[in-house]
């Protein structure tokens, strides 16, 4: 196809015969015309135009979320119900596989960057990944009251497998995507669309398939049984790995490159190891220009380092830590977030979960997590579209650490509202006054609560845990998508992949205090005051942000409106989200 389109074609317009001379220079002559036809085309119409490789990617991560969620869903349960174990026994369970699970990313990004590349260890560890799977199946097949230590082991066994599978390929699925269109797509306008449209569509695809598995399963569990509960996303994870083996021929594959990670270790014990160093003499090492010595007499700790290795590593590992810092109380946030897993299901338990009004369905306790990724696909487009823009068109732009800031407060809000519902059950109360008194949920009418609870029941019903997922999806989109992409951006360009790796370590982190937590308190406290209390803690941990905060000055990057920054960012939060 020629570069430009005659002028006499009368089936060309003027329209396109401008875009064409506009993007030619850019585009090789064989996707001139692709280019003329989609700069103004929908999402949906550019999928058309993907390489090949990336309808794999997307069904293999559609299968994939479908089998993590689901079995995620009803793990609480299957540890308090079936294994009987207590309630902090399976929270402290459900947690620590959390933990795991965002902790093996830097398994996954180390195998990944610096020996298999991303093909061959998102195919290794998603056989692991299966094969914990099916073993967590068996585990359920497995009666405890017969075999109880069997039947822990096999469960453990399987989340540890899991987790390792998850999280090892998390890091560089979303990654390998945007390889392909990096590859495949020649520089310019194109590429920027296309890479918007696969993270849109790649963030679809993970909603898709938490939505559908946290409907799915619990049904499943309730209706038949845990095995056939746990089977199900199974055979999801296999037909993922066949999925992405099929498209082996497809695919770009990237070499491994050099491991960031190696390089920021170094840097900071080398530094720890000549912080005591004045001169050049105190070290077995060549002689330095007098440009490499200034560093050890600098304000930094980490300057000194700059005698051992490049100056620019050791500056972007300073970049970094200062990243970090902001990010020290971030883990209160997923030690609250992460409950609604755990602490929220055994709270769905002991309440009324018919609804009259729709027919007298039941509505499961491990089904209300599903209001988490519905609230996030409808309110995602509120907040970029209408609320985000609306400040900034008033001269009050909410800037990362802000929003980050009002998650953290909008998450002790969340546990507070829980808390007080939780009074409620704990005092079983059905009239208005008794109700109002203990949960403060002045906005619903005596007729309709008595619609939903009845008159003659003494539980709360199901529905009232609405407003606290309603605040904590809020809280979600203030500090999750707003905290990976601040990260990203501020980060340094080779220190993309550490930051991510980092970011996910700030929600293991989470999790593990939680466990600790919950270990510390054991039955001393109410499950209210329970509540309470992590509301406080995460309140406090908003503060210290407020206080490091204050002093911090945002990069360049972050007010820079160029597609690439935007994109990049986009990835980190995508990943981060799946």
């Amino acid at each position: 196809m020629a570069s430009s389109t005659p002028i006499n074609d009368a089936s060309q317009d003027v329209s396109d015969s401008i875009n064409e001379s506009l993007t030619a220079p850019f585009f090789p002559k064989e996707v001139v015309g692709r280019i003329n036809r989609i700069r103004n085309l929908s999402t949906i119409c550019d999928v058309r135009l993907f390489p090949s490789s990336i309808k794999f990617l997307i069904w293999n991560e559609l299968c994939e979320r479908f089998s993590f969620y689901g079995m995620k869903a009803i793990l609480a349960l299957f540890l308090l119900e079936h294994l009987g174990l207590t309630e902090n026994q399976s929270t402290e369970v459900v947690h620590l596989f959390i933990v795991a699970c965002y902790a093996t990313p830097l398994i996954g990004a180390f195998m990944s960057d610096g020996f298999l590349g991303k093909y061959k260890t998102i195919l290794y560890l998603s056989l692991v990944y299966s094969v914990g799977n099916w073993v967590m199946c068996l585990a359920a097949v497995i009666r405890p009251h017969e075999a109880f230590v069997i039947s822990l082991c096999g469960t453990l066994l399987a989340l540890v497998l899991v987790a390792l599978g998850t999280g090892g390929i998390k890091p560089c699925i979303a990654a390998f995507g945007g390889d392909q269109i990096e590859e495949c797509t020649s520089n310019g306008h194109v590429k920027d669309k296309l890479r918007g449209s696969f993270f849109s569509l790649y963030y679809f695809t993970i909603n898709a398939g938490s939505l559908t598995s946290t409907l799915c399963t619990p049904i499943l569990r309730s209706s038949l049984s845990y095995s056939v509960a746990f089977a199900v996303p199974a055979f999801l994870m296999m037909c993922a790995i066949i999925i992405f083996f099929l498209g082996r021929r497809a695919y770009v594959h990237k070499p491994p490159e050099k491991n960031v990670f190696v390089t920021v270790i170094k840097v900071i014990v080398d530094a720890i190891k000549l912080r005591n160093v004045e001169s050049r003499e105190d070290l077995n090492l060549a002689p330095l220009d007098v440009s490499r010595k200034s560093p050890c007499k600098s304000g930094s700790w980490l300057d000194v380092a700059k005698l051992r290795h490049n100056a620019e590593d050791v500056e972007d590992v300073k970049s970094l830590i200062q990243v970090l810092i902001i990010l020290l109380p971030a883990p209160l946030f997923w030690s609250l977030f992460d409950q609604k897993a755990s602490k929220w299901v055994f709270q769905s338990r002991d309440m009324d979960n018919g609804v009259r009004f729709l027919g007298d369905i039941n509505i499961l306790p491990d089904q209300m997590q599903v209001l988490n990724p519905f609230l996030i696909l409808v309110m995602i487009p509120f907040f970029d579209q209408i609320l985000y823009p609306c400040f900034q068109k008033r001269g009050f732009p909410l800037m990362p650490i802000t929003r980050m800031l009002i998650g953290m407060l909008l998450c002790s809000l969340s546990f507070l509202i829980s808390g007080l519902l939780q009074l409620a059950i704990e005092s079983r109360a059905v009239e208005k006054n008794g109700f109002a008194s203990t949960s403060s949920f002045m906005f619903l009418s005596p007729k309709f609560l008595s619609g939903l609870t009845g008159t003659k029941t003494k539980k709360i019903h199901i529905l009232w845990q609405i407003p606290q997922y309603i605040v904590i999806t809020l809280g979600e989109i203030l500090f999750s998508i707003t905290g990976i992409s601040f990260a990203y951006s501020q980060a340094p360009a080779s220190m993309k992949s550490v930051i991510q790796s980092i970011w996910l370590l700030t929600e293991a982190a989470g999790n593990l205090f939680t466990v600790i937590t919950v270990a510390i308190i054991g039955d001393r406290l109410s499950k209210a005051n329970e509540f309470f209390i992590f509301s406080g803690m995460c309140t406090c941990a908003m503060l210290l942000m407020m206080w490091i905060g204050s002093t911090f000055i945002y990069r360049h990057e972050l007010t820079s409106d160029t597609a690439e920054t935007r994109e990049e960012a986009d990835a980190m939060v995508f990943s981060d989200l799946g």
